[in-house]
This record gives structure tokens, sequence and C-alpha cells, in this order.
């Protein structure tokens, strides 16, 4: 009966221990898991917030800088490192690349509390409370091909390596909003155009006028403008006149349609209609006063035709 007493005892206190040990191990577990925040503190001074692009023509390219200096909080035994987080909240486009600037290494989309190679300031190493440092991640995409409206959240997060990934911080996230809209007309002529005046002699230049023709084609009728630019240094005091590649001898543009001398830099305004349309511009060399050149010459222009 002795015996029997004794065991009687021992069990319950068998089964407390057990229990104990399994509180303490789910106390452990949790503490191990808990994300620790404002280990750095820093100050943006980039792109930030909300930013309205407007409208965008598809494909076209769309870049951000996110920008902040920082100041170490809390130390970082073997380093920080940067992940991108980004979603479309307003329709579907491809994914941004982010940039780490001062690494020149990419920053890979993945959610905080994953630790990457990707490291500030630099590289990848002991951070010290107090260290000062800055930090700059371009992030790259383009407009998706479909007319709408999209809005894309991109984030930027820190967390901290090597066994440390439960120091964590939020960086910044910036709301991108835009509009894609097909642009109302498209080149249908070649965008570089070559003119030829072949073998002339000084006499005739009166009569050596070549004509360039830029069609377009608008899905709806448009207001427009066109700008003419010379490559070669433009004449003071002659209205379309620039020179050429040869000394004693200029070319005059003029708008063929109505001959008036091109103002360069200077837009001009057209009122497209739908379908076909086509801007002309005449080229004519003349020589300078006293000026009897000889030789070959060039003479660059370039048009910007800008419209909705």
């Amino acid at each position: 009966m002795h015996n029997s007493t004794m065991k009687q005892h021992r069990l319950p206190w068998v089964k407390g221990s057990l229990l104990l040990l399994c509180l303490l191990c789910s106390l452990t577990s949790k503490q191990a898991f808990a994300w620790i925040y404002n280990n750095l503190d820093c100050t943006n001074t980039g792109s930030a917030g909300t930013e309205d692009l407007g409208t965008l023509r598809p494909s076209e390219k769309i870049s951000i800088n996110m920008t902040a200096n920082c100041i170490v909080k809390r130390r970082f035994p073997y380093g920080s490192s940067l992940q991108n987080q980004q979603s479309y909240t307003l329709g579907k486009g491809d994914k941004f690349e982010a940039l780490h600037i001062n690494s020149n290494q990419k920053v890979p989309e993945q959610a905080m509390g994953m630790a990457s190679t990707t490291c500030m300031p630099s590289s990848c190493e002991t951070l010290a409370v107090g260290t000062r440092f800055s930090y700059n991640v371009k992030f790259s995409g383009v407009a998706p091909a479909t007319s709408g409206n999209y809005t894309v959240s991109l984030g930027l997060s820190s967390t901290s390596i090597k066994g440390y990934e439960s120091y964590i911080d939020d960086l910044n996230v910036v709301l991108l909003s835009y509009t894609v809209v097909q642009p109302a007309c498209s080149m249908s002529t070649n965008s570089i155009q070559n003119l030829s005046f072949a073998t002339i002699a000084n006499d005739d230049l009166a009569n050596a006028k070549e004509i360039a023709e830029i069609k377009l084609n608008c899905t709806r009728a448009v207001q427009a403008t066109a700008t003419l630019n010379p490559t070669q240094s433009a004449i003071k005091g002659s209205p379309g006149v620039s020179a050429t590649t040869l000394a004693g001898l200029s070319m005059a543009a003029t708008w063929a349609d109505n001959s008036n001398a091109v103002n360069f830099n200077t837009p001009r305004t057209y009122s497209f209609i739908k379908g076909d349309n086509i801007i002309k511009l005449g080229f004519q060399p003349s020589l300078n006063v006293g000026a009897t050149p000889t030789g070959s010459f060039s003479s660059n222009y370039t048009l910007n035709v800008t419209y909705p």
C-alpha cells in the first residue's frame, strides 16, 4: 500500500511539469517571430504619397525615384537589405523594375521580412546606432498598351539579414495613378527623310528646291502643332535660314503650303481632319553674300508634331 500511494503522488507532478514545458515552448516560439520596427529613421527626399501622372500614351516609359536620408536607431549586426512590394489596385499592367542606384543592384519583389542580397548603404555590412546614410531606388516601368485608368502601388522596405530578419521597416509607399489614351494620330511616312539636291551649280541655286512631305493619319479631328528645329546654327535676322555644313552656303526652310518662312522653334498650329493629313516643308539652298563655295553639303532638321 505504501508503494501505491507514492505512485499516485508522482503522476500529477509529472503531468504538471510537461504542461509547464509546453507553455514555455509556446512563448519562446511567439517571441522568435515578433516583428521589430523603428530600426531606421528615414526622411523621404524623393517621390512619396500619391502621384498623378496624368495622361500617358500606350507603352510610354514611367520612372520614379524613392530617395531618403536615414539614421540607424537599432544596430544591424550584418546589414540592412531592401525589398519592393507592388500591386495594381486599378487596372492591370506589367511589373516595375527596382534598381538600388547606390549599389547598382536590383531590388527584388518580395515580402518584408524576407532578406535580400541588396543592402544599404551600398553593401551588406554592420550598421552601428547613429550611422547616417542615404538611399536612391529607381522604379522603372511602362504604361499598359490598353486604354483606361490605372493605379499601381509601389512599396520599399528594409529587412535585417543573417538571423535578424525580424528587424523590419516600411521605408516608402508611392501610389501612381494615370490614364492611358491611344494617340489621335500616327505617322504613315518614314520618320527619317533624305532629300537630295544632286549636283547643282551656284547659278542654278534659285531653281533648286526640294519638298518634304510628312503624312499623318488621324482617328479623329484634332488640333496639332508642328515645330521645326535646325541642327546647324540659325542665321540671325533671316527667318527660316540656317547654315549648312559647307561654308558660304545656307539653307532656307519654308512651309510649302503657304511659302512662309519657318520660324524655328516656334510651333505652327494645324487643324487635322479625321483621315489623312500632310505637312509640307520646302528647302532651298542659297549663297551667302560674296561667297562662291564648292563641295558637298548637308543640312539637318528635326520636326516635332504634337497632338493629343
